[in-house]
């Protein structure tokens, strides 16, 4: 692009470059960033141009050599340095961190332990009393177990008295034999038959037939 441009025309360029930034009217207007001002000519070209050296001193040349190795020196001496203070940092910082991990074990340790010996004793509590508890219910249980025993014993013997007080045949235990053979005794004969009219023909026994 040419840098000779009128004033008027750069002007009308420049405006229409920011009337198209500013409202958004002109999709084809895009802002272009020159490497200098318009005003300025172009520059000089260097195609056949070669630079002359710079002129060396040899004084000069030789007090920035010694000092170049002085500084290579000192630069190398502050290197092996920090190196040296590097490692005897990370020795000492793993020492540290194997001493802070120990300590921090044993106190984990400790707690441990200790957390273990208060469950341990809290433990022992709780077990003792739910086993005073569990005794208590079971002797609690066993107590109402004997008086419904007894209860149900007592209601046992009172409708057996009465039974006995109401049936004139009942037999007592210590007459049990001597009734079995009062009834092997008085054996009665149903081996009898029975006319239409209702009287009653004896079998074998007639002492003994049924009535």
């Amino acid at each position: 692009m040419s840098s000779r441009i009128h004033l008027p025309v750069a002007r009308s360029i420049k405006e229409i470059i920011l009337l198209g930034s500013s409202t958004q009217r002109s999709p084809i207007v895009h802002i272009v960033r020159f490497r200098k001002p318009w005003w300025v000519p172009i520059a000089k070209s260097k195609e056949f141009y070669v630079r002359k050296p710079t002129p060396i001193i040899p004084e000069e040349y030789d007090e920035l050599k010694h000092r170049y190795r002085v500084y290579r020196a000192e630069v190398e001496s502050i290197r092996l340095f920090l190196k040296i203070q590097l490692s005897e940092n990370e020795v000492r910082l793993a020492q540290e961190q194997v001493t802070h991990d120990t300590a921090e074990l044993d106190d984990m340790i400790k707690h441990a332990q200790e957390w273990n010996t208060s469950i341990s004793v809290s433990r022992n509590e709780r077990q003792e009393t739910e086993k005073l508890k569990e005794e208590q219910h079971l002797q609690l249980l066993q107590q109402k177990y004997a008086e419904n025993q007894v209860s149900v014993t007592a209601a046992a013997k009172d409708a057996l008295l009465k039974h006995q007080a109401v049936s004139s045949d009942f037999i007592q235990p210590d007459k049990l034999e001597e009734a079995i053979e009062k009834m092997l005794d008085s054996r009665s004969d149903y081996n009898y038959a029975i006319t239409k009219s209702g009287s009653i023909l004896p079998g074998e026994f007639p002492d003994r037939t049924a009535h």
